[in-house]
């Protein structure tokens, strides 16, 4: 049987805020590693947007990825860890 996704909950220790990161299979060869910001039982604030949401095409590279995020939100400023993110994923293209 094959792994669907992973989920942990994650408190970080510089700013004391809660967070999710999920990492799911949304097709064949496709992975979606997110992170919310939660509240206080770990609920995701916004559902639907998540503060920071990356693609892989294989599971070891999302298992990977959903590992070192967890590690890096527990011990790292969560706004520098995004920001890095977000800078070195390639632009998408604008919804229409």
């Amino acid at each position: 049987m094959t792994e669907k996704g992973l989920f942990h909950k994650v408190k970080n220790r510089p700013t004391r805020r809660r967070f999710v990161v999920s990492t799911i299979r949304k097709d064949e060869n496709l992975f979606e590693t997110a992170i919310f910001e939660a509240n206080f039982f770990y609920l995701p604030r916004r559902r639907n947007q998540p503060d920071l949401a990356l693609e892989t095409s294989t599971p070891e590279e999302a298992w990977e990825l959903h590992g070192k995020l967890t590690v890096r939100l527990t011990h790292e400023y969560p706004a520098r860890i995004i920001q890095e993110y977000l800078e070195a994923a390639p632009a998408s293209p604008a919804a229409k």
